[in-house]
């Protein structure tokens, strides 16, 4: 059964070394059936002439670029695709990166990359794991609130000797809290004696 090379060129207005001419010439060599071709961004999700060359694919073809970036922009949109052309029991080759998933060296470049985008993956989640960390450590957890605290913050509102904002950073809660929770319990309070530390108006 004859295989047919389906091709597969991208060119970007910032890459005049990879141009389509000059790509044309690379894949023309290995005489592919058909060839795809746009001019847009490897960032650009929505690529319309490679999801036709994709669906091009039959069991058997091979997906032919000049080279690896022209395909995807990261290593895992890399594999994803040619995990694709797996499934439909096709193959993909790159020219200028020597890699052609039909032999031996190039299921084992194949596997080198999927290993390099599941470790991509995990390193990641595990910035995100650390950035998580450190807002929680910088914002604070939320302090649980004791029975035995509320009743100093009432008895400290009640008494009016201190203002709300220095009760409320004694006690390690909000002004708002102190408010909230003196308007809960129905207080009212004189005006409190003056201290050093800076009121809200």
């Amino acid at each position: 059964m004859h295989q047919r090379v389906i091709a597969y060129i991208r060119t970007s207005t910032n890459r005049q070394d990879l141009g389509l001419e000059f790509q044309l010439e690379q894949v023309r060599q290995y005489h592919p059936d058909k060839i795809f071709h746009e001019q847009i961004s490897g960032r650009k999700r929505d690529r319309p002439e490679l999801t036709k060359a994709l669906s091009e694919i039959q069991p058997g073809d091979q997906l032919l670029v000049y080279k690896l970036d022209r395909l995807g922009r990261s290593t895992k949109q890399l594999v994803n695709i040619i995990a694709e052309l797996d499934v439909k029991g096709a193959h993909f080759k790159s020219i200028h990166d020597n890699i052609n998933t039909e032999t031996i060296n190039g299921r084992f470049l194949f596997t080198i990359l999927s290993a390099v985008a599941e470790l991509e993956a995990n390193m990641i989640s595990e910035r995100t794991k650390d950035a998580l960390k450190m807002t929680t450590k910088k914002l604070g957890r939320p302090v649980r609130i004791t029975s035995d605290t509320k009743e100093i913050i009432l008895h400290n509102y009640a008494e009016s000797k201190l203002t709300v904002k220095e009760i409320a950073t004694r006690n390690h809660v909000s002004p708002a809290y102190v408010y909230r929770l003196a308007h809960q319990a129905g207080l009212s309070r004189t005006h409190p004696q003056q201290s050093n530390a800076p009121v809200d108006c």
